[in-house]
């Protein structure tokens, strides 16, 4: 009789053991969908940043080619300013002498080409060394909460020696899922703020560069328009020449003692400095 007892209550442990272990199904049914909303939040969030990270970079290539097409025009106008008092000297002028003088004006755009492509590709490496940045720091706090686990429970766990510590753990993974990383947005938005910042660096950089090979074309137009005076004997032309822009430039004429006149330079557009 005691060993039918015995023998009744093992059966009933072992059959609340099994009770339990089927529990577990029941706590995993309970945590799937918190592990889903919290995907679902996280994912939202990052995807959310990442479009305004394009949007970042289409601003930024929106003022780069502003620029460039600013600066672009300049060197045509100077270009053309030169020129215009080079070719418009008397048919008496000394033509070979005027000949390398064009040539210098060529070259010397040549060369402020490529400082236009010396300066493009800085802006190209900075560019794509934030891109891979920010991207790379996007990802990170995706993972951070998408790759949590929710079978980690079972690890070293038998479900049907110990099921009730898998219930446990998965009551202690539910509340944690629970948590809505609020904060997480908040973070994003900083991100996505700083690299708007960095791109403003690499923007302003770019201008600065740009600017300085406005000035170092300027030099040497002004160089030119010198030579044309006191090499080929030449003069400043006194009419104008309309130049890209809807803007005339009117040159000025030689000053009164016979000596070279000041050569009319073309002043980049101080908002492209900014």
């Amino acid at each position: 009789m005691k060993s039918f007892v015995i023998f009744v209550a093992i059966l009933g442990f072992t059959a609340a053991q099994r009770d339990t272990s089927l529990a577990v199904i029941d706590s995993l049914r309970e945590v799937q969908p918190a592990y889903r909303d919290l995907q679902n939040f996280v994912i939202n969030a990052v995807s959310s940043a990442k479009v305004n990270s394009t949007q970042a970079i289409f601003d930024f290539h929106s003022d780069i080619f502003l620029a460039k097409d600013s600066f672009l025009r300049s060197a045509i106008n100077l270009e053309q300013n030169t020129l215009h008092h080079v070719n418009g000297q008397n048919p008496e002028a000394d033509s070979s002498c005027l000949g390398f003088l064009r040539s210098s004006v060529e070259v010397n755009l040549n060369l402020a080409g490529v400082s236009f492509t010396n300066c493009i590709n800085t802006v190209d490496a900075s560019l794509n060394t934030e891109i891979r940045l920010i991207y790379a720091e996007l990802e990170k706090n995706e993972s951070s909460f998408i790759d949590i686990s929710i079978y980690d429970v079972f690890r070293s766990q038998n479900i049907f020696v110990d099921p009730q510590t898998i219930v446990d753990r998965l009551q202690e993974k539910l509340v944690q899922l629970e948590q809505t990383p609020n904060g997480l947005v908040a973070e994003l938005s900083l991100l996505i703020e700083g690299f708007r910042t960095r791109l403003e660096a690499i923007r302003v950089k770019y201008r600065q560069c740009l600017t300085l090979n406005d000035q170092l074309l300027q030099t040497a137009y002004n160089t030119v328009l010198i030579q044309l005076q006191q090499i080929c004997q030449g003069h400043l032309v006194t009419t104008t020449v309309a130049p890209p822009t809807d803007e005339t430039t009117v040159y000025e004429t030689p000053d009164s003692t016979g000596g070279p006149a000041e050569p009319p330079s073309v002043e980049p557009d101080e908002s492209l400095r900014r």
